[in-house]
């Protein structure tokens, strides 16, 4: 096992969830929900809610994910990984997943914030354990 599987995951998910951007703002232009122009500058117009939804959740897949991957990339350089990383890692992965089925489909923003909380609580103890071990 490695983490290197759940970094992987990731950014496969992170890869693919990008045909849901595709997908829903040709949608949106295409039953005239916004108007094809608005996506040369994202002004003058605003997108539907689905289109929105989407792409944040996008962004999010690109902010605290970067932290998770620099913790992981360090403990591949360093060789100090051990099962205990591996399962964090994957747990990581997983609550991610989960915060985007939750954002993209229903969107409670207490499940989510909550599934977030936990995300980030996973990869400070990434961190923090990292440095306790080097």
């Amino acid at each position: 096992m490695s983490v290197i599987y759940p970094m992987g995951l990731l950014a496969i998910f992170t890869l693919l969830y990008s045909s849901l951007i595709i997908t829903s703002r040709l949608k949106a232009v295409k039953e005239g929900d916004v108007k094809p122009s608005y996506f040369r500058e994202f002004l003058n117009d605003t997108p539907p809610t689905y289109v929105q939804k989407i792409t944040r959740q996008w962004s999010n897949l690109y902010e605290v994910p970067v932290l998770f991957y620099a913790v992981c990339v360090a403990i591949l350089a360093l060789k100090i990984e051990d099962t205990v990383f591996v399962y964090m890692a994957y747990i990581f992965f997983a609550l991610r997943l989960v915060q985007a089925f939750i954002h993209t489909t229903y969107n409670k923003v207490y499940h989510r914030l909550l599934i977030f909380f936990c995300g980030m609580v996973t990869v400070l103890a990434m961190w923090v354990r990292l440095l306790l071990m080097v």
